[in-house]
């Protein structure tokens, strides 16, 4: 894929929902590129913050596999969830430059959080310098801040980012799994082939 833009979309999926996967096409349609590869978190430094534990890895790859089956230009990774290491955000883009090629373009997708979060991850003036950041804007948030924010890494570090406006979501994982808990329907929430894994294999029914 030489010379391509390839987007790098990470999170739990803990479950992969409609939202995620219309953010993803959305994104990859609006900043021209060519893929975009979601990429479920394996051992992660956060998977198990505040106690929440989550499905296995090969669950959340298997939920999104299903989910993408049909779609041709928005694919699962599965390159965090067959690593033994802690996943750190830095070692996995490395990790997708090589398996991709160095002449590839690889642009992280955050939000906003992330955003005002990025100078305490690992290795991150390596990653601001050696590879491009898309950064959503959901409504009501303070686009000043974001600008800011953007400022000074870009004189930090100069960073490459590229700001998008995102529609407000519709359904988040925790409304799935509060559903879920409450035994209610999941249609139009999660694709119907996630709906049906989910109940086959129990998961989120102890919550």
């Amino acid at each position: 894929m030489k010379n391509s833009r390839i987007g790098v979309l990470g999170g739990s999926f803990s479950p992969v929902h409609n939202g995620h996967i219309f953010l993803a096409k959305y994104v990859r349609e609006h900043c021209d590129l060519d893929k975009v590869l979601m990429v479920p978190t394996g051992t992660h430094p956060f998977t198990h913050k505040q106690g929440k534990e989550i499905p296995s890895g090969e669950h959340r790859l298997k939920m999104l596999e299903l989910a993408l089956e049909e779609e041709t230009a928005v694919e699962a990774s599965d390159i965090e969830i067959r690593s033994p290491e802690i996943s750190y955000t830095y070692n996995t883009l490395c990790r997708l430059r090589e398996k991709y090629g160095r002449e590839c373009r690889i642009f992280f997708i955050i939000g906003t959080d992330e955003l005002m979060e990025l100078d305490k991850w690992y290795e991150i003036e390596k990653m601001m310098k050696e590879f491009s950041f898309i950064v959503g804007i959901r409504p009501g948030y303070e686009i000043g801040l974001v600008k800011d924010k953007l400022r000074f890494y870009e004189e930090m570090w100069g960073a490459d980012m590229m700001i998008i406006n995102l529609p407000a979501p519709d359904v988040s994982s925790t409304d799935v799994r509060k559903a879920i808990s409450g035994c209610r329907e999941l249609t139009g929430m999660v694709p119907g082939v996630v709906c049906r894994y989910i109940k086959e294999n129990k998961l989120y029914s102890e919550i």
